[in-house]
């Protein structure tokens, strides 16, 4: 007998044209027309009512015979509309069919000539609205990443599909809090509303944890939201603990026409490079800042480690550093670390042989060194009898060929250079400079 009677749903299912077009007014406010999920259930929208007030379905139809029936589990326990809910009339060949006295958790079809219609199903919205009782806070051992919401509430709400099948219509809420937000743009955390829009949720759901002590507040449902009462619940005071660590580095340039690449774009390039380094945390929470300078030749021993939030250092050996900053919580429970790699390259020294004092202003009219990366300098220019013309101890800078504020005479001249590498390596040069004039 059971498999005789689920052989004839079936088969009715399968005869049951979708599409059918009603229109379902009534209640305070526009219904809300739910559709998702139905393919297969023989239902072709639910509509949920904010009350079942003067609601009613409206069907049109040309067909000859048409006849209405409800359902509450199943089709096959249908029952037809009485006539005394039923009215008419009729414009144009076609006739509009008005039921009234409709009830809540009812599927309403029509029947045409003999073929039964999709069907619509009917939900008084203010006899199945959400519960919503509390949220709370559940940490667990990844809680300076995420944490749980718990929330708890009554929200079930179900239909019936042609064929007895029981299933939940979809309630959707809206989970908001303060949170902080990094602006790179304008190098600062800012106050934001965080939002997790219309979504499922169940009795628990896992976020990011925020970055500032905050409340949580659920909204729903969708169709209250609709309908112009949407319902809340707050949590308690939650005390934030996770940190995120932000860096901004700035290079103290130098425009230097003989120093071969300074600085680009980029960090490091000639030594000295001298690097502001300065630390951002999601403050109060974030209570600690610690600086690493590593040289990636050794990264179990860091060069130098600071404990300030802002930092200035200048790196005068060649290599691949890497500067680390930890942030950590005032409790130290979180923290958060960010990084940044650079090059500061080797040692160079390129000596000239001759120039052009006083004929070529700003072209090879002074003698200098081209070089990149030296941390220590000295040189030594003298004439053929020994004498001590110019001493600098500045690599960036040049002799004009001038002593005694006169430029010397065409002819041959004697450096002497010293110098150190920021890679260690150490120079020591001596050679002939000759001074050409045509004046």
């Amino acid at each position: 007998m059971i498999k005789k009677l689920t052989t004839i749903i079936l088969s009715i299912l399968l005869s049951i044209p979708l599409f059918a077009q009603y229109t379902v007014t009534g209640g305070m406010g526009v219904p809300y027309a739910y559709d998702e999920n139905l393919a297969g259930t023989g239902i072709e929208k639910i509509y949920l009512l904010n009350s079942l007030s003067n609601a009613t379905i409206q069907y049109k139809s040309s067909a000859i015979s048409v006849n209405f029936y409800y359902y509450t589990n199943t089709l096959s326990d249908k029952v037809q509309v009485p006539a005394s809910d039923i009215s008419s009339s009729s414009s144009g060949g076609e006739t509009t069919y008005t039921i009234s006295n409709i009830q809540d958790s009812r599927g309403y079809m029509a029947e045409e000539n003999d073929v039964l219609k999709a069907a619509v199903w009917i939900v008084d919205y203010q006899q199945h609205q959400p519960a919503l009782s509390s949220v709370s806070v559940i940490e667990n051992e990844d809680k300076c990443e995420n944490i749980k919401l718990f929330i708890d509430k009554s929200d079930e709400l179900s239909f019936y599909t042609v064929g007895g099948s029981k299933r939940n219509i979809s309630r959707k809420y809206t989970i908001s809090y303060n949170n902080l937000e990094w602006n790179g743009n304008s190098e600062a955390f800012e106050d934001k509303e965080t939002i997790i829009s219309e979504r499922e949720i169940g009795t628990e759901i896992i976020i990011n944890a925020p970055l500032m002590d905050t409340k949580f507040t659920l909204q729903g449902d969708q169709f209250a939201k609709h309908f112009g009462q949407a319902k809340t619940v707050e949590s308690a005071p939650y005390r934030a603990i996770a940190v995120e660590a932000h860096m901004i580095t700035v290079q103290e340039k130098r425009n230097i026409a003989n120093e071969v690449r300074t600085e680009g774009t980029d960090l490091g390039g000639s030594a000295p490079v001298t690097i502001n380094f300065y630390g951002y945390g999601n403050e109060p929470v974030a209570g600690y800042y610690t600086w690493f300078i590593y040289n990636k030749r050794d990264m179990n021993n860091p060069v130098a480690r600071y404990t300030d939030k802002d930092i200035k250092y200048a790196f005068e050996e060649s290599g691949d550093f890497i500067v680390k900053l930890e942030v950590a919580e005032s409790t130290s429970i979180c923290s958060d670390t960010t990084s940044v790699e650079f090059k500061v390259t080797e040692s160079f020294l390129d000596i000239p042989n001759y120039f052009s004092p006083g004929d070529s202003p700003g072209s090879n009219d002074e003698f200098r060194v081209a070089y990149k990366s030296l941390v220590k300098f000295k040189c030594t220019i003298f004439n053929r009898w020994g004498q001590k013309l110019y001493e600098s101890t500045d690599p960036a800078k040049g002799w004009d060929g001038r002593y005694g504020g006169r430029y010397v005479n065409t002819g041959v001249y004697f450096y002497v250079i010293e110098a150190l590498g920021s890679d260690g390596i150490k120079y020591k040069k001596g050679g002939d400079i000759n001074v050409i004039r045509s004046k």
